[in-house]
């Protein structure tokens, strides 16, 4: 029972009463009621010693289940009982008993399955594609040790799978006429891509600590020298594409021959070749752009690259007198209804896709892709030096050949952080529109 005193100078009763100790002993607290009636400040005492003694005999049980959890570990070590899984067991209890939490246990493989579970509802759809293929490869790779615990991964483990996709290990290889499996030496960049996608699994496992550090942490990248050099088209070449993208012929073998919209996807690729060409924009963001990014008043275009959409950068681009006129001869719709309408719900890839659409363009121009690398069915894929994204380049390359500085060059391409984008000042915007204005008409 407490008993309640006052001291001088303070209205409150102050509760005086005891509380037994873990290790037998009595502790007595003083504890302020906040009350200045007796029967009120009576009232808060109890309180205040019943919530007192709870935790008290709240501490003294933790300790005694993780005492007694603890003496099982060592009596069962004694014996020569204390395997693994009856050590992650008695490991579990005792942080439960500790956090009120289960420990949770992840093989590599299950791991795996919980990150890109995560992962679906914080990336796009190509990026969670990319991580799936890269991690299956990764456990493929490791075989049964997939199966093992997740911190029995090493930093050597992981390095000799960064080299094994180096030197073109799939898990299901084709193989030559002494049924030696064909390998394919991947590029430094496409290598860094698996590294990097791995490394973020464990990344994520130990900021969640399910294990102490990343295995991954210290791989260094490799140098990437041998991916393919992007060339340029010449504003001639680009004037030779949009001529091309007006003849229907281009489409033969893509779709049905009385496919109706053969014109309006001529007239879309024209379109789209400029604003590639004019902006520096991706061959995606071209397709999806609407009218609700044009403002014909102000001469811009403004949009979000789906790169960066993640950081909220959005860039606005001064229109090329060129590439206004286009947009002008267009009908125009609300903010909401796409600019190029037969592209905006093509796939980028595969048969009749944006890029196989472009492939033909290039063709019907008469224009060589500058093959790299041969493509083989089932075994890699073809590497070119141009592209639909070697407009981006064209633009960089051409206003940097009309003396455009670095800087104003990666402000139009985007090539800038968000915050000193978003800091524009309408001097900064007619600055860029002359520089733009300085491309010739195609």
């Amino acid at each position: 029972m407490p008993t309640l005193i006052k001291r001088t100078g303070s209205p409150y009763f102050i509760a005086c009463f005891d509380v037994p100790q873990p290790d037998g002993s009595i502790r007595r607290l003083k504890k302020s009621t906040k009350r200045t009636k007796r029967d009120q400040a009576l009232k808060r005492a109890l309180e205040l010693e019943a919530a007192e003694q709870k935790a008290g005999t709240a501490t003294d049980e933790t300790s005694s289940k993780a005492f007694a959890i603890l003496t099982e570990a060592a009596e069962a070590a004694a014996r020569g009982e204390l395997a693994e899984g009856r050590a992650r067991d008695l490991l579990a209890r005792l942080t439960e008993i500790s956090t009120g939490q289960p420990l949770r246990f992840f093989t590599v493989a299950s791991w795996r399955d919980e990150w890109l579970a995560m992962k679906a509802a914080s990336s796009k759809a190509a990026t969670r594609r990319r991580y799936a293929d890269h991690t299956a490869a990764f456990i493929a790779w490791l075989g049964d040790k997939a199966n093992a615990r997740l911190e029995a991964v090493t930093k050597s483990e992981i390095r000799a799978f960064r080299d094994a996709i180096r030197e073109g290990w799939t898990e299901k290889p084709a193989f030559d006429e002494n049924s030696e499996p064909i390998l394919r030496q991947r590029t430094a960049k496409t290598v860094n891509h698996y590294a990097a996608d791995v490394a973020g699994m464990f990344r994520a496992a130990a900021r969640d600590g399910l294990i102490v550090a990343n295995p991954a942490a210290a791989l260094g990248k490799l140098p990437e020298l041998d991916s393919t050099e992007r060339e340029v088209f010449t504003v001639a070449e680009v004037g030779k594409l949009v001529e091309a993208a007006d003849s229907a012929d281009w489409q033969a073998g893509l779709f049905a021959d009385d496919e109706p919209h053969r014109a309006d996807r001529c007239a879309d690729w024209q379109g789209m070749i400029l604003v590639g060409f004019y902006s520096g924009a991706r061959l995606g963001d071209c397709a999806h752009l609407t009218w609700g990014n044009v403002n014909l008043a102000r001469k811009t275009l403004s949009f979000m690259p789906a790169k960066t959409e993640r950081k909220r950068k959005r860039l606005e681009v001064p229109l090329h007198p060129r590439l206004l006129a286009w947009l002008k001869g267009r009908k125009a719709g609300t903010d909401e209804t796409p600019i190029f309408p037969t592209l905006a719900k093509a796939r980028a890839g595969g048969a009749g896709g944006l890029s196989a659409q472009f492939i033909r363009i290039m063709d019907a121009a008469e224009i060589d892709r500058r093959t790299m690398r041969a493509g083989e069915k089932g075994k890699q894929r073809a590497q070119h030096a141009r592209s639909f994204h070697s407009l981006r380049h064209s633009l960089t390359s051409t206003l940097a050949n009309l003396d455009v500085s670095e800087e104003i060059r990666r402000r139009i391409t985007g090539h800038e952080s968000a915050a000193v984008h978003s800091g524009y000042t309408h001097h900064e915007r007619k600055t860029l529109a002359r520089a733009v204005e300085k491309m010739p008409s195609v």
